[in-house]
């Protein structure tokens, strides 16, 4: 394996590819999936947290540059790298909407705008079984280095399909004939005592104003209990607990 200590620039060896990840969960993972390549890899001299898990997992010809945290903070543009950045080629979106039949259980997030929430929606997701996820090119959170970190890395695994727009999946969706089921709040079916229909698509609304107006006429609405109608749980943590309810119910987890 080449090593390298001097931290200068590697710009021509990482140029074709246009991504990073950064996190010791977001690097083993990422080398754990083997579904994008990796081009370098950055990190500190004093050895980070599982260090060993993740050089053994490197391909041999990769380069190791050991550089001051600085430097690392300046690369990833956060404090929370944990001491590792990775350079790698881009995500492997799903080029197609997802088909019932392949992908039965997929959860459709409609203007999720905090990277932290999709990234612990997409970590839930891999916990409870979903197939699928499908993001909007419009209003919605991008899947980031951040946002990949908060995910511990999980996101990595996902099948993620980002479509041009909420009435292109509201319509392809019933063309596939998914069951859509809306996380909302104020009315709706009881999500931990309703019989979800299979295949299943579910949809989480924004953090301030929840599913948008014309996605609302087009499935069930659900609801999660709570202890006061004016309060609302986290949009990532209500994401949580109905994937998980309707994992549960579709034998998805173990």
């Amino acid at each position: 394996m080449k090593r390298n200590n001097s931290g200068k620039s590697t710009e021509k060896s990482t140029e074709k590819y246009s991504d990073y990840v950064y996190g010791v969960h977001a690097a083993l993972e990422v080398l754990q999936a083997k579904r994008r390549k990796v081009s370098m890899v950055y990190t500190t001299k004093i050895p980070v947290k599982s260090w060993g898990q993740i050089e053994a997992l490197l391909p041999k010809h990769i380069q190791i540059q050991y550089v001051g945290r600085d430097v690392l903070d300046n690369m990833s543009g956060t404090t929370e790298h944990q001491g590792i950045v990775l350079f790698v080629s881009p995500f492997p979106f799903e080029k197609t909407m997802f088909e019932a039949k392949k992908y039965p259980f997929i959860v459709v997030l409609d203007g999720v705008q905090d990277v932290r929430n999709l990234g612990a929606i997409m970590r839930s997701a891999y916990c409870t079984g979903v197939d699928g996820i499908v993001l909007c090119s419009k209003n919605s959170a991008p899947l980031t280095a951040a946002a990949i970190k908060s995910s511990a890395g999980l996101s990595e695994h996902a099948r993620i399909f980002v479509a041009p727009s909420m009435g292109f999946v509201m319509q392809e969706l019933k063309n596939r004939g998914y069951g859509i089921y809306l996380a909302t709040l104020g009315a709706g079916e009881n999500a931990a005592t309703i019989e979800f229909k299979h295949p299943a698509a579910l949809v989480i609304g924004s953090e301030e104003s929840g599913i948008s107006k014309e996605v609302l006429k087009c499935g069930t609405r659900i609801l999660l209990p709570q202890r006061r109608p004016d309060i609302s749980y986290n949009a990532s943590v209500a994401a949580g607990i109905l994937m998980f309810l309707m994992g549960n119910q579709f034998n998805k987890i173990s």
